[in-house]
């Protein structure tokens, strides 16, 4: 069995159809597909036993709900393959994804992680295209590598196809969301060798019941957590200032965003608030950035007045719904 194909479900009743059928319709045979019903209170499961009937490359695992982390933990203690890859339940994969794409790892048995390209909101006005250059990547520069092309930004546990050894000592983190932003650098950290194909595509669509469209506070909290821990990562000990830098600005962002969500929770905030306290670009800096001009201006407070200032003027002046 060469590949696992991993994919969590629970409420999707209206998308798991259509997301089986793209991967039973791969033009790559040799895996496996784990549907792990992670105590879905709609009829998923049942679509799930339905298709393992039908099909003996379908295994199912029904469990009590513990979350995204927690099915995706399921899956991986299950799987058999020598590589494993994710799909959410209500995403799809383009033909031929995982047939062009296991052939390259396939003769590159040294890369570790591949990531392909993906559509995000698929089929919506805010469609958008993340594609790669054909490329290999090893060693040390593996890590900075993926800072500097700003992986952070599409820190996806989907489109990606790792091996399985990776996850011998790593695992989602229970009981958070936005569980990616923590476990993909540790992977990144973990590899030997990483390779960007320009094969294939996963489609993901835009699902407004989804998690990443919670506008909590504790789900932004985990976002926020993430990202500050990657920015320490990649300022103290990486020492790459410069990205730092951006990656600081993405906390303070995030920051903003518990503050619009604060109400009742003012003192949760103030304790995220603190791990950014003292933390500043200088003007002249922050001005001399690869960054629009728009975003500039947009964080000139923060450079004179400090985090605090930032986050009370931003949400002043741009009310947003929580």
């Amino acid at each position: 069995m060469k590949l696992s194909i991993i994919v969590p479900v629970y409420k999707v009743r209206r998308y798991l159809q259509n997301c089986i059928e793209s991967i039973l319709q791969q033009t790559y045979t040799d895996y496996e597909l784990i549907l792990v019903d992670d105590g879905s209170p709609d009829s998923s499961g049942i679509i799930c036993d339905r298709y393992a009937q039908e099909c003996d490359k379908v295994k199912v695992i029904h469990k009590k709900n513990g979350g995204l982390s927690s099915a995706r933990n399921a899956g991986i203690a299950a799987a058999r393959g020598e590589y494993i890859t994710f799909v959410d339940a209500d995403d799809t994969i383009a033909s031929g994804t995982f047939y062009y794409n296991m052939r390259i790892l396939q003769s590159n048995p040294d890369i570790d992680i591949l990531e392909y390209p993906v559509t995000k909101h698929y089929e919506s006005p805010q469609s958008e295209v993340l594609s790669f250059n054909p490329e290999k990547v090893s060693g040390n520069d593996i890590f900075p590598d993926w800072i500097r092309r700003k992986g952070y930004e599409h820190c996806f546990s989907w489109n990606k196809i790792y091996r399985a050894e990776l996850f011998n000592f790593i695992r989602f983190p229970e009981g958070e969301v936005f569980e990616d932003t923590y476990i993909t650098p540790m992977l990144y950290e973990s590899a030997y060798n990483v390779y960007y194909s320009d094969c294939g595509f996963y489609y993901y669509y835009k699902n407004e019941g989804s998690i990443t469209s919670n506008y909590s506070f504790k789900s932004r909290y985990f976002l926020f957590k993430n990202t500050f821990a990657l920015y320490e990562k990649v300022n103290d000990t990486y020492k790459m200032q410069d990205e730092a830098k951006e990656i600081l600005l993405k906390t303070l962002d995030r920051l903003t965003d518990l503050h619009c969500c604060s109400d009742g929770k003012k003192e949760e905030y103030a304790k995220a608030r603190k791990m950014l306290k003292g933390k500043k670009i200088p003007v002249n800096e922050l001005f001399k950035m690869n960054i629009p001009a728009i975003k500039k201006i947009k964080y000139t407070i923060f450079s004179l007045l400090g985090v605090g200032a930032h986050c009370f003027v931003f949400r002043t002046f741009k009310k947003k719904l929580c």
